[in-house]
């Protein structure tokens, strides 16, 4: 495989005609990219905003207009998004692009604000796409929780994770990201940990999986490192439950990690768990993880097309708080973006 590493983000010139797509965020990384390019003209012909209805926070709709004005869009495209029932989400991305991507040379989507389930679908929706693609993520500074949040709740945290939920909140299946392949047969589910309690336990009440896999986080950072621990501690319990292809490293770690930024690693660990049991049990994937893990997530599911992928909704009961600061911003850069996924599909057959 020959995926593109991820980058600092370039600063482009006025001399092609690019599509931004993201949404009204509340983070303050809400506008990173488009203050990081605000110096460089009218660069975009035209961008597709997600605003969110019943938002965790206050969408600063005026601030972002106001950064993207500065670099050529007057009026943007708004696309209503319920995050907790985001049911027509696919078809109103579709007609959106449908009415924008003539003539358009590249597209900007930028996933820092971004819901999982949205990031998914505007990338399902823009295989057919054979210009470039530049994928966005504005790296935070803080992330919720902090170390001594996360002493104070853990014990709670570990207990809500540990038992399967139902009767609240909704599990999001969408047509781009489902497969009807080997029904009837075992389930193997992969999942994502992550400060979330309840998005495991919520997917383990409406699914009976024969095979429990977890994929942990490791951030890049060293002054994060701790939240490796964090996450497999609080899934502790649930992992010792399914310990068949779930094995522990020599530091009493989980032995199957991913970083939480570069999304290759997420690609790698989904292609060796699906070679190992996708050609006679059923794979279903929760988006569970990091926004950069979601876009390994999708690359993994254009690779594998039979994957099953299902996006639940439910809050932490505890992590409020959102990520803080800007820290970086970072790009995936492929070109002939159609072409791209095509010759992929390839080389994994």
């Amino acid at each position: 495989m020959s995926f593109p590493s991820i980058q600092i983000a370039q600063k482009l010139n006025p001399n092609k005609s690019r599509l931004f797509i993201g949404a009204y965020g509340f983070e303050d990384r809400r506008c990173g990219w488009s203050n990081y390019q605000k110096e460089q003209g009218k660069i975009l012909k035209s961008a597709i905003l997600f605003k969110y209805v019943r938002p965790k926070g206050d969408n600063k709709i005026i601030e972002i207009k106001k950064s993207l004005n500065k670099i050529g869009i007057l009026r943007p495209i708004e696309i209503n998004y319920d995050v907790m029932e985001p049911s027509n989400i696919e078809n109103n991305i579709r007609k959106k692009l449908k009415n924008v991507l003539d003539g358009i040379e590249e597209v900007i989507v930028d996933i820092s604000t971004m819901t999982k389930l949205s990031i998914l679908v505007c990338l399902c929706k823009l295989v057919n796409f054979n210009g470039t693609l530049r994928i966005i993520y504005t790296e935070a500074k803080d992330y919720a929780p902090t170390k001594k949040e996360y002493e104070e709740y853990k014990e709670s945290m570990k207990k809500i994770a540990k038992f399967p939920s139902q009767g609240f909140e909704t599990i999001i299946r969408v047509k781009c990201l489902s497969s009807i392949r080997m029904q009837g047969q075992p389930v193997t589910m992969i999942a994502f940990t992550s400060f979330n309690e309840q998005l495991i336990s919520h997917m383990m009440g409406t699914i009976n999986p024969h095979r429990l896999l977890f994929i942990n986080g490791r951030p890049p950072r060293k002054d994060f490192s701790w939240r490796e621990i964090a996450t497999y501690e609080i899934y502790k319990e649930l992992i010792e439950e399914y310990p068949a292809g779930n094995p522990i490293n020599k530091e009493g770690l989980l032995e199957r990690v991913a970083s939480t930024l570069d999304y290759k690693d997420t690609i790698d660990n989904i292609n060796e768990i699906y070679n190992k049991y996708g050609n006679h049990e059923r794979i279903i994937c929760t988006a569970t993880g990091s926004k950069m893990q979601t876009v390994g997530l999708f690359f993994s599911k254009m690779l594998h097309p039979d994957i099953h992928i299902e996006y639940p909704t439910p809050d932490s009961y505890f992590v409020k708080r959102t990520a803080e600061g800007i820290q970086q911003v970072h790009e995936i850069v492929i070109k002939h973006f159609s072409e791209f996924i095509k010759n992929e599909r390839l080389k994994i057959k």
